[in-house]
């Protein structure tokens, strides 16, 4: 049996849990006698009990900003009548991921202050559940957003318009979609739930080195982040090249003219909505790739690399977990106070937010909806 005054046991790194996997604690730890740990977490000595706390009334700030956010969001999208369309659908579904996220912050905080994981096996596990459907229902809800509005800049007169039913469809069929992804690591069938860094969060075990957990990791990699980003990156692009060449036209036929600008105010308007949408498009990326990539990178690296060559540490892997938190925070920002209509209803509706935002600035051609799109 392993020294318990061992730091490295790297021997048991690629092993089934030994018995000393579920002694109430070991060097320091402190979990349930049912909650496996891995044995990579147990070289480290438990962190120290205020670095628990601090983390704990992080996430209390976290939690309390998403949950004001994404609350007004989906509040004004629901009573303002103007704002019940089915493009809009899409980001009253982002903000419910993101609060979804959220749902779990009270365990991970009742844990800090635990210093452990203190409902034992089933709740790490609905954890890890509740935790794969937000950030994957999340993602994409990012990319069918980018396509919505791919779909009414690039091609507004296109035939194929998007109704409120099939807004609902397209989003139940992502969750169907991620289901796989958030159930069957519940079961075990593929990969497990397992606490990770500080034993106070709950996801899929990066550190079974067998095709069952590198599977998990790639198929997650590439079904649920690297198709999401492609499809954000590609409509993104599409919009850029379309107002760029829109521009282009413009200036060219009004140097023709021999004028300086040759657009009516409700074009200039229109025009500064679009252009809008294409400085918002490089926001959304980054953030998404500021959520997502300290994810995958740990998830890779304590999946894939050598033993020696691993300096994930406790500290290292919360990292990737606060910056999804953190996205959930700043999507209300991007996707609905960037919408004149949603700024407009905010004003009305909660004035001591002094928000002053004038009628006429709402374009006539609002950036969420197209001539194509119907109500169901």
């Amino acid at each position: 049996m392993l020294n318990a005054t061992a730091h490295h046991p790297v021997g048991f790194l690629d092993e089934g849990p030994p018995s000393w996997c579920y002694e109430t604690r070991y060097n320091g730890w402190n979990a349930p006698p049912d909650v496996y740990i891995s044995p990579y977490w147990r070289q480290f000595r438990a962190p120290a009990p205020y670095l628990h706390y601090l983390l704990g009334i992080l996430y209390i700030g976290l939690m309390s900003v998403s949950l004001i956010g994404n609350g007004m969001v989906i509040y004004i999208f629901m009573v303002a009548r103007s704002l019940r369309t089915p493009a809009n659908m899409f980001v009253i579904a982002l903000a419910m991921a993101d609060l979804l996220m959220m749902a779990k912050t009270p365990v991970f905080i009742y844990n800090s202050f635990n210093l452990g994981p203190a409902f034992g096996n089933i709740g790490c596990i609905i954890y890890g559940v509740v935790g794969a459907y937000s950030g994957l229902g999340s993602a994409f809800c990012n990319a069918i957003i980018s396509f919505d509005r791919y779909r009414v800049i690039v091609h507004p007169f296109s035939k194929v318009g998007m109704t409120m039913t099939k807004a609902i469809v397209m989003i139940l069929l992502i969750y169907v979609y991620i289901s796989p992804f958030a159930l069957l690591p519940a079961f075990e069938i593929w990969s497990r739930y397992v606490p990770e860094g500080f034993l106070t969060s709950c996801a899929a075990d990066f550190f079974m080195h067998d095709f069952n957990g590198r599977s998990y990791i790639v198929g997650t990699w590439f079904f649920g982040w690297f198709i999401p980003i492609c499809i954000v990156l590609f409509c993104y692009f599409r919009i850029f090249m379309a107002v760029r060449n829109h521009e282009m036209q413009i200036k060219e036929q009004a140097r023709k003219m021999n004028v300086d600008s040759i657009r009516s105010n409700a074009a200039v308007n229109s025009s500064s909505a679009e252009i809008r949408i294409a400085k918002t498009a490089f926001c959304v990326i980054l953030m998404f790739l500021f959520s997502w990539v300290p994810y995958i990178s740990v998830a890779f690296i304590a999946g894939f690399s050598h033993p020696s060559l691993r300096r994930i540490t406790p500290v290292v892997s919360m990292i990737p977990a606060m910056t999804l938190k953190a996205s959930a925070c700043f999507d209300p920002f991007f996707y609905a106070i960037s919408h004149p209509r949603y700024r407009l209803e905010l004003q009305k509706r909660l004035p001591w937010l002094c928000i002053h935002e004038k009628p006429e600035a709402t374009p006539a051609a609002d950036d969420s909806v197209s001539k194509t799109t119907e109500q169901a």
